[in-house]
């Protein structure tokens, strides 16, 4: 493709997958709770998604996804409280002895069995959760935190904002106004995502999302006058955690041989650039630095240009199909 274009990124390392980082990124949206096992959440989750422990608690072992954590919901508990106490002991000393990362007891605000699967735990260092919240919602909810949790991150230099309902980050040289149009279009009432180095990664559909590291959200640096809150300057609304990454604005100085590159290119094609971010493509736009430019109007225009050709309108495209439709009429005429 010979508009695709390669931009410098930074990858971000991701820590191993432990029992514990699951707990405490789940803690509150799950309302988990750490009945037994503590010593273990050290332990790795290798797979990370959750499984239903169903059939193994049967005794059927082929195929068990032991590198899971596993998912014990009202379904398994009825099954396991119909057991007589020694045969629903040997039961979980089989699949705690399997090496699993942990248990979640779903629907239950405890342990229903006793403290019998307690005691064991601890002695085999298994981690056992509990949660109030039914299987389905563990099972979605849990998915998509490990998603997050493993998904690849990488950043690059840029500004990213959400403009008229798209992700569009500003990226070009130091000093070419970034800061500065990002600084504009929050006064127009659009929203600040991440400043200087947003990080992306992919969501569960596949899409790239951007944020800001916890430690810079909500703050922007504009030269000349430092670091700036954008939540006390323009209100809380005025920032938001994430978003998709939707399009590119390369701001780029008229000086600049791929600056004249990009003029032209704009001028000749109907898409503009692309460019491939975690194997996702993007679109993207070279707008040149010129002084009494508008910069801000030309992100929002640039921005309602992109979601018109996600409706399947391009206005060049259009254009050509009323000159050529033009054209057939004056030979028509012409002939007649």
């Amino acid at each position: 493709m010979d508009n695709l274009q390669t931009l410098q990124l930074n990858n971000r390392p991701r820590t191993p997958l432990t029992v514990g980082c699951f707990f405490r990124a789940a803690a509150e949206p799950l309302a988990l709770t750490l009945l037994a096992g503590a010593s273990g959440l050290e332990r790795a989750i290798v797979e990370p998604m959750l499984h239903r422990s169903g059939l193994a608690l049967t005794g059927f072992w082929e195929h068990f996804a032991y590198r899971r954590p596993q998912l014990i919901g009202q379904s398994e508990t009825a099954y396991l409280m119909a057991l007589d106490p020694e045969e629903r002991r040997r039961r979980w000393e089989a699949l705690l002895g399997k090496g699993i990362p942990c248990v979640i007891l779903c629907a239950s605000a405890g342990d229903p069995f006793g403290g019998e699967l307690l005691r064991l735990a601890d002695t085999l260092k298994v981690p056992v959760l509990s949660t109030r919240r039914k299987s389905l919602e563990v099972f979605r909810v849990g998915a998509q935190l490990l998603h997050d949790l493993t998904s690849p991150v990488v950043s690059l230099h840029g500004t990213l904002m959400e403009v008229r309902g798209v992700g569009v980050l500003l990226r070009g040289p130091a000093g070419v106004g970034k800061s500065e149009t990002a600084l504009g279009l929050l006064r127009r009432g659009h929203t600040l995502i991440a400043d200087d180095q947003p990080h992306l990664t992919l969501d569960a559909h596949g899409g790239l999302r951007g944020y800001a590291p916890k430690h810079m959200r909500g703050f922007i640096d504009i030269r000349g006058l430092g670091l700036l809150s954008a939540t006390h300057l323009f209100g809380i609304l005025a920032v938001r955690e994430t978003c998709p990454l939707d399009l590119i604005v390369n701001l780029c100085l008229c000086s600049d041989e791929s600056s004249r590159r990009g003029i032209v290119y704009e001028q000749g094609e109907l898409r503009g650039r692309i460019y491939e971010i975690l194997g996702v493509s993007v679109p993207g736009y070279d707008i040149p630095v010129a002084a009494g430019r508008d910069f801000v109007n030309v992100v929002e225009t640039a921005a309602s240009v992109y979601r018109m050709r996600k409706l399947g309108i391009d206005p060049a495209e259009l254009l050509d199909s009323q000159i050529i439709a033009h054209n057939q009429t004056v030979r028509q005429d012409y002939h007649e």
